[in-house]
């Protein structure tokens, strides 16, 4: 058995033709492959007579992937490879560039890269037989099959394949062998990003293809474009969003405190005046700060809008008075928010507290974007239009007023016709009929999804003190890990509202420099004109300017020239894969010499390449207009 910390040098490597391609063991993951015959229940069976817990996953019907601690890879191989189901089990590795080229970078991950029983080669012209059956015999190949191009050899478990294949590709007589190479590919043309997140199939704001989901089936595209806007960005951590409401889980399993600004003062009710924890059941703050931005991708809960971004909980409770409350929205401007999203008014049309009016404009001054739900005081199956509420009715530039529409993209039957209806935004189509609202629509609910009090409070299971909606102790969801930290009982305009700033949120994220007045009008000029309504100067009573759309408002808050490769040493070198988005893109000298790398620069304008341009054999630049 050949040794891979003795052959060649200390770094690991293989052909690709006659250049090294670096590589690395991934810590705590190997590669197993199974014989045909026996069942991957069998197989993970005899994997975890010699590991606790490990974590598997079936990359085809006969290999998989297991996590374990990295101090037990090669002990669980060394028993793996005893075992007579097993034809295979070798670490799994990354390309020693992509690895490096991938750490910090938050919407990305190195390429995993598993090696089986099995190589990939072919002979250059000439090569005898007899110099073939020499090689297969002293290294242990069997043909496994072969086409016009190149043949597979299968190779014992107990070789170093690594070290075989590339003593092979030495001898000279091959145009290429290396170890078949078990990875997953990536489907570019789409350019979105789909999240693992355990309900974000439920989540038809985000995206929607007409699935189903608590009952409902939607329309096609009737949502915000949030996959295609997270291939752009995921936000800023130093773009944080201010939620005046009654307050946000500390440590949250989906809103961890590293992601929440926490201040003291920040609980106006009653309480300790520095935790601005929900009390009981008061779910609402948890639930709004959830669809802005709860951690994406990690197996659990929701998807935020803006997952990168920060949370700013500022708790309220009844107690609290309009001055008060204006006071919450000062806290806010004040200690660094950046967009501040009430789910709340006062359902008085001819309300106004001047100094919650004062408030927000004292906001705006200090660079926050402010946006107010317009409230859910229509009725439309019963020819009501409804009202906008206060504060959501002051004409304010800088500010938001924000409806709802369907998942239909037609209005929500709750959420008011009136012209100072700004935007609209998804969220349930209307309430039931006969509960607290005079009348509804019969099969309506609540069905948006987000975060909950984690245990038995909140709207997961709910209550009788929160309505009649539901059932008393109804639960959704009832499985999913934590499931009793998300809710997929929420709605209205209160919903709508935090999808508008977790928008205005991803457009600070591309342009921080951006005022309150221009984040608005990106997000209005940008909205989708859904509905069949009619627009006039683009803009109707029922949709205001139309539907958030965050691919949209994302490339159009592009509006600066993204110097590449400017700093020195002057140039730009690309590894992996790289995409690289902006309005007016300079470019320095750029090389692209990575074994297989490939740019694509999505310009909104313009792209300028000043200088070298070096692309080697097998590496691909792309450059196209977006948006």
């Amino acid at each position: 058995m050949l040794s891979q910390t003795t052959y060649g040098s200390e770094q690991l490597f293989y052909y690709s033709f006659d250049k090294k391609v670096l590589i690395e063991e991934v810590p705590g993951k190997l590669m197993i492959k199974k014989k045909s015959d026996i069942s991957q229940a069998e197989m993970e069976t005899i994997i975890r007579s010699y590991v606790d817990e490990p974590t598997i996953s079936w990359f085809n019907s006969d290999i998989c992937t297991v996590s374990v601690e990295d101090i037990l890879v090669e002990q669980t191989i060394t028993h793996l490879i005893q075992e007579e189901s097993v034809l295979s089990a070798r670490h799994i590795y990354n390309t020693s560039t992509g690895k490096h080229y991938y750490e910090g970078r938050k919407n990305h991950r190195a390429l995993d890269i598993g090696l089986i029983d099995q190589l990939v080669l072919k002979y250059k012209e000439g090569v005898s037989l007899t110099v073939k059956d020499n090689l297969n015999n002293t290294y242990g190949l069997t043909k496994y099959k072969q086409n016009e191009l190149f043949g597979l050899y299968t190779i014992s478990k107990k070789s170093d394949i690594l070290s075989i294949s590339n003593i092979l590709f030495e001898t000279g007589y091959f145009e290429y062998v290396y170890p078949e190479l078990i990875c997953k590919y990536t489907l570019f043309e789409e350019r979105t990003f789909y999240p693992n997140d355990t309900y974000f199939q439920y989540q038809v704001t985000l995206h929607n293809t007409g699935q189903s989901f608590n009952g409902h089936y939607g329309t096609a595209d009737a949502d915000i474009d949030a996959p295609e806007a997270w291939a752009v960005t995921m936000g800023n951590e130093d773009i944080v969003i201010a939620v005046i409401d009654q307050g946000v889980t500390s440590n949250h399993p989906d809103l961890p405190n590293t992601r929440q600004v926490r201040l003291n003062g920040s609980n106006i009710g009653s309480g300790s005046p520095n935790d601005p924890s929900p009390t009981g059941n008061e779910n609402h703050g948890n639930a709004c700060a959830g669809i802005i931005a709860a951690t994406i991708n990690n197996n659990e809960g929701i998807a935020g809008i803006a997952p990168l971004c920060k949370i700013m909980p500022i708790r309220f409770d009844d107690s609290n008075t309009p001055s008060e409350m204006a006071d919450a929205i000062r806290f806010a401007a004040n200690n660094g928010a950046d967009v501040i999203s009430n789910s709340w008014g006062y359902d008085d049309p001819d309300m106004i507290v001047s100094a919650i009016t004062d408030a927000i404009q004292y906001a705006i001054s200090k660079d926050c974007v402010v946006m107010f739900a317009a409230g859910n005081t229509a009725n439309h199956s019963s020819n009501d239009n409804g009202y906008v509420c206060f504060p959501a009715n002051q004409t304010i530039s800088g500010m938001l007023s924000v409806g709802a529409s369907d998942r239909y993209d037609q209005q929500a039957d709750y959420s008011p016709t009136s012209p100072l209806i700004d935007i609209v935004a998804p969220s349930h189509r209307a309430y039931p009929y006969n509960s607290l609202y005079y009348s509804g629509i019969i099969g309506e609910n609540l069905d948006m999804w987000s975060i909950d009090i984690p245990g038995s409070d909140g709207y997961n299971s709910w209550h009788t003190d929160q309505g009649d909606f539901f059932n008393t102790g109804d639960m959704l969801p009832t499985t999913g890990t934590n499931y009793l930290s998300y809710t997929g009982h929420f709605g209205g305009t209160s919903h709508a509202c935090p999808v508008v700033a977790g928008v205005a949120a991803l457009v600070l994220s591309m342009n921080p420099d951006l005022s309150p007045q221009i984040v608005c009008s990106i997000l209005t000029a940008s909205a989708d004109k859904v509905g069949g309504y009619t627009y006039v100067n683009d803009k109707c009573d029922n949709m205001g300017y139309g539907r958030v759309n965050a691919y949209n408002a994302v490339w159009m808050a592009c509006d600066t020239t993204k110097l590449v490769g400017d700093a020195p040493p002057h140039h730009y070198t690309v590894h992996g894969t790289e995409d690289i988005y902006g309005c007016d893109i300079y470019m320095k000298e750029v090389y692209a010499i990575d074994p297989n790398a490939i740019l694509r620069v999505h310009a909104k304008n313009s792209v300028t390449i000043d200088g070298s341009f070096y692309i080697d054999e097998g590496c691909v630049l792309e450059i196209k207009p977006d948006y």
